[in-house]
């Protein structure tokens, strides 16, 4: 697992060194926002082992690198708002940033990409999945590259190409607003804020609607309301977006 994860860090490190650096040798500072907490997915230490064997084999290939040498700095996160931004304030001020890898959390990496762009510092993340970051790419995350295996957008597609598949026209979602928090902060909020949008604006023959748990008095009640007979069986409510689809 850390050897493949490894060569795609070592990949996305070459493609920012032929195409961002200038051609004379120059020392790459990587400065690694990433949270500390290891119930976190993307955590340092989970992360760490690959970056430092890709660095490490980066290192020793000296007509890959074309003379540059690279060396890595890390920094928590905290998956914050606020502690996302502020490192990467600090690593600038320092002047110990060529590229940023990470944040990962979806509302630690906003704020530094967004300023990234008045900096000139590329940011390399495997997080980001909101839709912002993709409807917003060309105006407000310039520099940002995912590199993440999904997004949200993916999430949306698979519902859809799921909801022709079975000819169904009708879509409810039920979600928790803090479900998933271990993974990202804000999970199941930010996947149905997707989910919802992408049909909105792409796919109008979906009748949709959505529901947060929190906000349900009676879930029963709710259910029987919404889906009715046409959906019969058991429905336990999940801490992931639910989907009920509807032939109609």
């Amino acid at each position: 697992m850390m050897l493949i994860g490894s060569i795609n860090v070592a990949v996305h490190i070459v493609s920012f060194l032929y195409n961002v650096l200038p051609s004379q040798s120059v020392d790459v500072n990587i400065a690694a926002i990433l949270p500390a907490n290891d119930s976190r997915m993307f955590s340092m230490h989970h992360v760490s082992p690959a970056i430092e064997y890709a660095i490490e084999k980066l290192n020793r290939d000296t007509d890959l690198l074309e003379g540059h040498s690279l060396s890595v700095a890390y920094r928590d996160s905290k998956c914050s708002i606020s502690h996302g931004i502020n490192q990467a304030i600090n690593f600038y001020i320092e002047q110990k940033v060529n590229v940023f890898f990470g944040p990962v959390c979806d509302y630690s990496v906003a704020p530094v990409a967004r300023q990234s762009v008045f900096w000139n510092v590329p940011v390399i993340s495997v997080g980001a999945m909101a839709r912002d970051f993709a409807t917003e790419k060309k105006e407000m995350y310039t520099l940002l590259t995912r590199v993440g295996p999904v997004n949200f957008r993916s999430l949306s597609s698979f519902i859809v190409e799921t909801l022709r598949y079975h000819r169904l026209s009708v879509l409810k979602i039920l979600y928790d607003k803090d479900g998933q928090g271990n993974i990202i902060e804000g999970f199941c909020t930010l996947a149905t804020h997707a989910i919802h949008y992408d049909i909105k604006e792409f796919h109008k023959e979906i009748t949709q609607d959505h529901f947060r748990l929190d906000q349900i008095a009676d879930l029963s009640k709710m259910l029987i309301k919404e889906v009715g007979l046409d959906n019969p069986g058991k429905v336990e409510p999940l801490h992931f977006p639910y989907f009920f689809g509807d032939i109609r």
